[in-house]
């Protein structure tokens, strides 16, 4: 039997740090500030999505992907669709829908020889709240992330999305 392999140790000061980094950049997202979130993430930044999803690498592409999926609020809820029909079909996935991603159990895990290079992991999930105040939920997740430290501020590189379920792209999108 193995014993578990330590990390260096993670002081509170850049534990809270790694904290107000995802407090900033998360609402970003959650409002729909698409550059601006984007502007957290490295020029060559990617999400993927698996299993049985996809990767998108560059802020460039990842804005055109986040515009074409990301809807607006206050327009009518885009009906019953899955994530996976809602990117074959070019429809906006979270028209009507108020999103926010909510995280727990976050490790940080200093890498060796740099201390502006971190993996940072964490479970997520993803709430929906519709205009009548229905709320769903999206499959839980594991999320992994590389994040770099440039000039004093931290960046994502890139952000692997392990759903929970298999089948999470087909899970329909708040459900009647």
């Amino acid at each position: 039997m193995h014993a578990p392999q330590r990390t260096r140790r993670v002081d509170a000061e850049l534990y809270v740090d790694v904290l107000q980094f995802y407090a900033r950049q998360m609402p970003l997202l959650e409002e729909r500030r698409l550059e601006e979130f984007l502007g957290t993430m490295t020029e060559d930044g990617s999400i993927e999505h698996v299993p049985n999803g996809w990767r998108i690498e560059g802020r460039s592409a990842l804005l055109t992907e986040m515009r074409a999926r990301r809807g607006d609020p206050e327009k009518p809820l885009v009906g019953e669709v899955s994530a996976r029909a809602a990117r074959a079909q070019d429809v906006a996935y979270y028209d009507g829908i108020v999103y926010r991603y909510w995280f727990d159990r976050m490790r940080i895990e200093p890498q060796p020889h740099s201390d502006d290079l971190l993996k940072v992991s964490y479970q997520a999930m993803v709430s929906m709240t519709d205009a009548s105040g229905k709320v769903s939920f999206e499959p839980t997740t594991t999320v992994e992330d590389v994040l770099v430290r440039r000039d004093g501020e931290w960046f994502t590189r890139s952000r692997r999305v392990t759903h929970d379920s298999p089948h999470w792209a087909d899970k329909i999108h708040n459900p009647s």
